[in-house]
């Protein structure tokens, strides 16, 4: 019998953004290739990074920001293929606020200052005429699982949850203030080179061939999620519907272009690129591990 390799693979927590990962786990797409990950979960999009950089996971199910930011500045990080081009969250604000010009002098909760949820929050709220850091402030609070908590708490005024907590917290009564719409390459593979293509490249013919089983079994998909997370299976199916609309997943594993044009933006925006440096994605990403 072949022995398995076993690659260790970091998250920011158990999000319905993997669930692609937990199928290709699951029904074998990993086996199949010799392959068995396990989850390591870090708590925040910087953790994950940081993790990568240091060589505590071997591939990272991450924002991208931050692998992108290193290969601009001449590291080793790498964005390998894209998997959530439109960010399945929405703006989760406590019952009394009404509109996003509530949110004006309130915390918003994030996963992390520099990637992920700060960038599309950034851009939801200006798109309402709230501007960081004149019109509100952001709380460093952890994953979306987390940010619920805080939530609950009133230890926040709003933060962005994914799926399926959205409809968790519409449901207990807080105010759900709309999606966040437009491309934005909210979700990659990520990893520190050099890598080793012997298995990374069948790792995310697994991811590929577990996202396409996923599109066409979504009421099993959905069941598995719900057993992995421990979520009720009416909010596992309703977020697995949203995470198989068109234009969140990729089909090819390859993120739009808009989409990490979004990203470098808010790179650029917040000060973690110059302004006036070159783009840096033909450095930063690297599709040459996708079969």
């Amino acid at each position: 019998m072949t022995a398995m390799r076993e690659i260790t693979v970091g998250v920011v927590a158990p999000a319905y953004v993997n669930v692609p990962l937990w199928v290709a786990q699951e029904r074998g797409f990993l086996e199949a290739r010799g392959l068995r990950a396990t989850e390591q979960i870090l708590g925040s999009t910087h953790g994950v990074t940081k993790a990568l950089r240091d060589g505590a996971v071997d591939v990272a199910l991450t924002a991208p920001e931050g692998s992108i930011a290193d290969a601009a500045a001449g590291g080793p990080l790498r964005v390998v293929a894209g998997l959530i081009d439109r960010p399945p969250l929405s703006m989760i604000a406590l019952a009394r606020h009404r509109t996003f010009d509530d949110l004006r002098g309130g915390r918003i909760g994030t996963s992390s200052m520099t990637e992920g949820t700060r960038h599309v929050a950034e851009r939801m709220l200006a798109a309402h005429g709230l501007r960081y850091p004149a019109d509100y402030d952001f709380a460093l609070e952890g994953s979306h699982v987390e940010r619920w908590k805080a939530l609950q708490a009133g230890m926040i005024d709003a933060a962005l949850q994914m799926i399926p907590y959205d409809d968790i917290a519409t449901d207990a009564g807080f105010t759900n203030l709309g999606p966040a719409g437009g491309e934005f390459s909210f979700n990659a593979a990520c990893v520190r080179l050099p890598a080793e293509q012997a298995v990374l490249t069948p790792f995310l013919a697994a991811l590929l061939e577990a996202s396409r089983w996923f599109r066409d079994h979504i009421e099993e998909s959905a069941a598995l999620a719900a057993a992995r997370t421990s979520i009720e299976p009416r909010y596992a199916l309703a977020a697995c519907q949203k995470l198989a609309a068109d234009g969140v997943i990729p089909p090819d594993l390859r993120a739009a272009p808009g989409a990490l044009a979004a990203a470098v933006g808010a790179l650029r925006s917040s000060g973690l690129i110059p302004p006036e440096a070159p783009d840096p994605t033909a450095v930063a990403v690297d599709y040459s591990f996708l079969a």
